[in-house]
């Protein structure tokens, strides 16, 4: 928040920042702009929307009347999921085309860029525009963000505006902890930027940057603007009105400035539902800059704007609840009684108030700027939600941090995750995702759940689920079980060795992927007792001292575990006998079958049966 400023400003302060800005503005030149609002209109990056499999989801376009040859896709990464266009009408009174689309079952849970193409070579993707859900969820939890003032909370004459990135540092530190909180979607009320009016004004380019950062966002994020965002500066040398211009050029809408009569809003506000609770977005302001006074007035909310708020109330009077979130209600014309709203959040004056516990709630959230990095978690269970009090991700981002040993970059089949909970908060929604080797494998989790995993092609992405507890650390291990090498081929084990003809061994064994001697040792089974084995895998891994394995089985099965050095020789069988067709954990001492300790290196655990085989890599650390 920043007082009202004076228009003048004295030629040597002006002469003073093109000297200041010149080095960054070279450097920003070739900067590309950011994804200007062409075709598609909602959803969008800044204004998402939910849909599940099966389901459908419903998209505006801006084209002219008669277009042709509607297409539209889902993309997340390299996955490309066609939609069937059900109906595409365009609405003389809207000046925009409504398509229907349904959305295939059976897709990724995620977050997917919308691809929309007709006739005439119309071809338009946004970011981040359309999460499916697996469901909706009764009980959740959404986080409300306030007052980022990207990139920078310098104002632009200020020595080391230009370069100075300290607001990105603190959103960015925010965007990571609710990254892993997982929330079901995040409410910006406004201020995401600090001067509306510099994105092409010696290319500070900051609705550009800001664009991108909340594509940083894994989860559906809903902006409302702010008055750093429309409200202009009448200090500033770009024309009265470029703020609210370039809002329109970047999150909608351009209809905005000469409405048609089946839209004849001048500010954007809307709604959207999830379950049975209904969020309000509500665009707040201070004209600081005059602009169009006789319609903008001197500050929002206009008459207009009351008018359709009223009216959209009217409309989900059916709803549990009704939350309405914008910058701030800067002339106290709400009253959440009369509306029955059970909730209002907003920021604008950088700090918290309101009450916890008195309904109907009227919140005002701290900034992230500044070094605050506040955000606000809001509880909802079966149609009641309950707001907590405002935390902070830290100075240094230590209040909620996650720590992968290996590294968690494609390469390990083991990955263990340090997660340490430094907030009030329990997080039973957390998420991680874990980037593991790609190709088919099952997978093994400790300490989380599975949900689902995603084939890039370059590496398979393992989403586990978390439930993190309050002021708490907790520890998620993952691992991918090596597919088993079925008896008949070169590489199998054709028999088992007894005592007493050890000696005579020749059948081969798949070590690291090659054929080798039998380093078999004396054992009492034989084929006929062996059966299937479905896998074996070791926690930790890498280990010191010792490494607990855990083999399961569908049945009562007999089995053996075996160890063998990198060479290929077996120095210890930890254990053989029969499965009773439930998992259980053998450990292994780092010693081999005479009791001396093995040296550092790489081992094989092996898991075998007559049918079918599993490998594992350890790593010893000593």
């Amino acid at each position: 928040m920043r007082p009202h400023s004076l228009r003048s400003v004295g030629l040597t302060a002006l002469a003073l920042t093109f000297v200041l800005v010149s080095a960054a503005t070279v450097a920003r030149a070739a900067e590309a702009i950011g994804d200007t609002l062409t075709v598609i209109q909602r959803p969008l990056l800044n204004l998402p929307a939910f849909a599940l499999p099966g389901g459908s989801v419903a998209i505006s376009c801006q084209a002219v009347p008669g277009t042709t040859g509607w297409a539209a896709e889902l993309i997340h990464g390299t996955t490309h999921v066609p939609l069937n266009i059900t109906a595409s009408i365009y609405e003389t009174s809207t000046t925009w085309w409504r398509l229907e689309a349904s959305v295939p079952a059976g897709i990724l849970s995620e977050l997917y860029d919308l691809r929309v193409t007709a006739a005439g070579g119309i071809d338009d993707v946004t970011r981040h525009a359309v999460k499916v859900l697996p469901t909706y969820r009764s009980s959740y939890y959404f986080v409300q963000i306030t007052d980022c003032h990207v990139p920078t909370h310098l104002y632009y004459t200020d020595l080391g505006a230009d370069a100075d990135s300290a607001s990105t540092v603190d959103l960015r530190e925010v965007i990571r902890d609710i990254n892993v909180v997982n929330p079901e979607f995040v409410l910006v009320t406004g201020d995401l930027v600090n001067e509306g009016e510099l994105e092409d004004y010696l290319l500070f380019r900051e609705y550009t940057r800001a664009q991108r950062l909340l594509g940083e966002f894994h989860v559906p994020v809903f902006l409302t603007s702010g008055n750093h965002d429309v409200g202009g500066w009448d200090s500033t040398l770009p024309s009265d009105g470029t703020a609210r211009r370039d809002w329109w050029r970047f999150f909608g809408w351009k209809r905005l400035s000469a409405p048609p009569a089946g839209a004849p809003a001048r500010t954007q506000d809307y709604s959207f539902d999830y379950g049975p609770i209904h969020y309000i977005g509500m665009e707040a302001y201070l004209n600081y800059d005059g602009w169009l006074p006789a319609i903008y007035g001197t500050k929002s909310f206009t008459a207009a704007q009351l008018s359709w708020l009223n009216t959209d109330l009217a409309a989900a009077s059916g709803s549990t609840s009704q939350v309405l979130f914008t910058h701030s209600d800067f002339s106290n014309q709400l009253s959440l009684t009369s509306l029955g709203l059970e909730m209002t959040l907003s920021g604008h004056t950088h700090s918290n108030s309101g009450s916890l516990t008195t309904k109907p709630y009227k919140l005002i959230t701290a900034a992230t700027v500044d070094g605050a990095r506040s955000y606000r978690v809001v509880r909802v269970a079966n149609g009641v939600v309950t707001p907590l009090a405002t935390v902070s991700a830290g100075s240094d981002g230590q209040n909620l941090d996650v720590a992968y040993t290996p590294s968690n970059d494609g390469t390990q089949n083991a990955i263990t995750a340090s997660i340490s909970n430094g907030l009030p908060i329990r997080f039973e929604n957390a998420l991680l995702r874990f980037v593991m080797p790609a190709g088919p494998a099952a997978y093994v989790v400790t300490g989380g759940t599975l949900q689902q995993t995603e084939d890039t092609g370059v590496a398979t992405i393992c989403y586990v689920t978390v439930d993190l507890p309050a002021n708490a650390t907790a520890s998620v291990s993952i691992e991918a079980e090596i597919s088993a090498t079925p008896t008949g081929s070169c590489c199998a084990p054709a028999g088992i060795c007894t005592a007493t003809t050890q000696p005579d061994c020749t059948e081969t064994w798949t070590v690291s992927g090659e054929c080798e001697p039998n380093p078999c040792s004396a054992s009492s089974l034989n084929d006929a007792e062996l059966t299937t084995i479905l896998g074996v895998h070791a926690t930790p891994n890498p280990f010191t001292g010792s490494v607990a394995l855990r083999i399961a089985g569908p049945r009562a099965t007999a089995a053996r575990i075996l160890i063998f050095n990198a060479a290929g020789r077996l120095v210890r069988t930890p254990w053989k006998g029969t499965l009773t067709g439930r998992a259980f954990t053998v450990s292994w001492d780092g010693r081999d079958d005479s009791g001396s300790e093995v040296p550092a290196g790489v081992y094989l655990v092996r898991a075998e049966s007559a049918s079918e085989s599993a490998v594992r890599r350890l790593v010893l650390i000593r």
